[in-house]
């Protein structure tokens, strides 16, 4: 079965992605274990319990490569949820070892930096996840503005929030971001 980027649901995962516990989850049928895993992932739901329907999806599932690979992220996004960054980074890192060009294990390791406040790190992680052609565009591009923004690259953060929101007219947090900008000549 394949497994593929959530675009509606990755809108609302990154919709804040410095505050909001989930990033992008990547949807898999590869097994009913793999979908609860994904559920959670999209809940951004760090119990336990999530943990270990991931965790029981990885080890007793004989799940092709993909959704093996989205298994991971989708893992590594409940153990971020969870404020368990070690372990959400080793999943992601997993992930992409079974597919380096999976965008989801790229942007979801960015959104991790992001997170912790490092957007130098950040930047040329979400910038593979871009150059591996996400599912959700203007979620990779906004999250690239975040990482410029925490750089203090205030042009670069603008230009990617604004393009972020002409993307997708309708979601409001590049509208909120951009916002605090004040444009002068």
């Amino acid at each position: 079965m394949k497994a593929f980027a959530l675009s509606t649901a990755a809108v609302a995962a990154l919709a804040i992605v410095a505050t909001s516990p989930a990033g992008a989850a990547v949807q898999t049928y590869g097994g009913p274990l793999a979908k609860v895993c994904y559920d959670h992932a999209v809940a951004g739901d760090g119990r336990s319990f999530a943990i270990d329907g991931c965790t029981r999806a990885i080890e007793e599932e004989a799940l092709p490569a993909p959704d093996m690979a989205a298994t991971y992220v989708n893992r590594g996004i409940v153990y971020m949820s969870a404020g368990r960054y070690a372990l959400a980074d080793a999943d992601f890192d997993a992930a992409l070892k079974l597919n380096a060009n999976l965008p989801d294990g790229w942007l979801n390791k960015g959104f991790l930096r992001i997170r912790q406040g490092n957007g130098r790190e950040a930047l040329p992680l979400i910038q593979k996840g871009i150059e591996a052609g996400p599912g959700n565009q203007a979620l990779a591009i906004f999250a690239r503005g975040v990482a410029h923004e925490q750089m203090g690259d205030f042009q670069s953060a603008y230009a990617d929030l604004s393009r972020a929101r002409e993307l997708q007219p309708r979601w409001s947090l590049p509208r909120e971001y951009l916002a605090s900008y004040q444009v002068s000549r």
